[in-house]
């Protein structure tokens, strides 16, 4: 995927039935910005952050329907195949989610024939949980897709420029850090 095409699929994404509610504030228009946001810089931050993340979403979201996949269920296959056959305890717990969450993502997934259980021999209450074929094909096929939607972000930015970025990003999460620890704000 280039970054033409990209652009492509946010532009279909953002004309389809419905998409302009989800993604009216996809530019960052300060005539849109929340009242509480015009007057603090954090929350205007946090109001573009979201604003991007969006966008992100979207795009990968009008990607993945040509897979008939939802925008939750490619980073499972990706970690299935990184954890190399886990368990759907393993697995849920890695993608920081309910038992009974993951329980029927599997069940999607492996109806789409994208995974399969397999019982352990010694305790054939478990599984294991493996991709099939055609769900490692499908995972690197929608993998290498959104590493080009997400270089396309980046679309621009010198290396200087980009390093500045996440200079700026690391010291933002180092302030959260310290909120979350209950410091002083």
């Amino acid at each position: 995927m280039t970054i033409n095409r990209f652009s492509i699929i946010l532009h279909k994404a953002l004309n389809k039935k419905g998409a302009h509610r989800m993604a009216k504030n996809i530019k960052f228009d300060e005539s849109k910005m929340p009242a509480f946001a015009k007057d603090n810089s954090g929350a205007a931050f946090f109001w573009k952050i979201r604003n991007i993340k969006h966008s992100r979403m979207i795009a990968i979201t009008e990607m993945l329907e040509d897979y008939k996949l939802h925008y939750t269920q490619p980073p499972v296959l990706g970690m299935i195949d990184r954890m190399d056959e886990p368990t759907q305890k393993e697995l849920a717990e890695a993608m920081n989610t309910s038992a009974a969450a993951m329980s029927a993502t599997l069940k999607r997934l492996e109806k789409a024939g994208l995974v399969q259980r397999v019982s352990l021999e010694e305790d054939t209450r478990k599984n294991k949980i493996k991709l099939t074929e055609k769900g490692r094909n499908i995972h690197e096929d929608t993998f290498g897709k959104t590493m080009e939607i997400d270089k396309a972000m980046l679309k621009g930015f010198s290396d200087k420029e980009t390093k500045q970025l996440f200079a700026y990003l690391d010291r933002i999460q180092a302030n959260v850090d310290e909120i979350k620890k209950g410091n002083e704000i």
